[in-house]
């Protein structure tokens, strides 16, 4: 019975305490300063968003020039051992 009413209770204040959160945390609605710093974030999120997409595009570029390279120097290394299996015969 006493574990009831101190789980009761204890219910009851964190309801208590989060309705007042609720209550002290919400505005009506955001002031002129707030929204200008969401609309920069806003700007700022956009602008790192096309930064990234453009490393991510130069990171593609880059991988395809080493694998072209890569694929040139096996061809190179498979020449050389062919040239050196003839002249060793």
């Amino acid at each position: 019975m006493i574990k009831k009413k101190s789980s009761i209770f204890g219910l009851f204040l964190a309801l208590l305490f989060s309705s007042s959160m609720i209550l002290v945390g919400c505005s009506s609605s955001p002031d002129e300063a707030e929204l200008k710093a969401l609309n920069d974030l806003k700007e700022e999120y956009a602008a790192l968003q096309k930064d990234s997409a453009s490393k991510e595009a130069e990171k593609a570029a880059l991988n395809k020039d080493i694998a072209e390279k890569n694929a040139k120097l096996k061809k190179c290394n498979d020449d050389q051992q062919v040239v050196k299996q003839r002249l060793g015969k």
